[in-house]
């Protein structure tokens, strides 16, 4: 694979936990959940869900939201997560780890769902 890939590292201890501060944030402001349903939509513990929403906020989240929100996909990953459809869950955080590092992933969750 060519280009520039993905810090595994960076994206585990650095992306995909501002990916899933902000995707709880949205469904706490949008739908109004609680903390453990967005905790099993994310397939976490409540107690993530509530560090996520009561913690520091990421120096990530103007990141993530300048850049995510301008992708129409975003809002509906987000429906589809709040419907419970779990595969959308991945599917968003991919997608905002490609956009921020703008790097090819090999693990893409984003490929095998376009790939079929």
């Amino acid at each position: 694979m060519e280009g520039i890939h993905v810090d595994y590292e960076k994206a585990d201890k650095e992306i995909i936990p501002a990916a899933r501060l902000f995707i709880a944030t949205v469904l706490k402001k949008r739908y109004n959940m609680t903390e453990q349903d967005i905790a099993d939509r994310l397939g976490v513990a409540q107690a993530a869900v509530s560090k996520y929403l009561n913690g520091k906020s990421s120096a990530r989240i103007a990141e993530i939201k300048e850049t995510i929100m301008k992708d129409e996909r975003f809002n509906y990953y987000i429906d589809m997560i709040h419907e419970k459809k779990e595969h959308y869950v991945e599917l968003c955080i991919c997608t905002i780890c490609r956009a921020l590092t703008k790097a090819e992933c090999r693990f893409s969750y984003a490929d095998k769902v376009a790939k079929g």
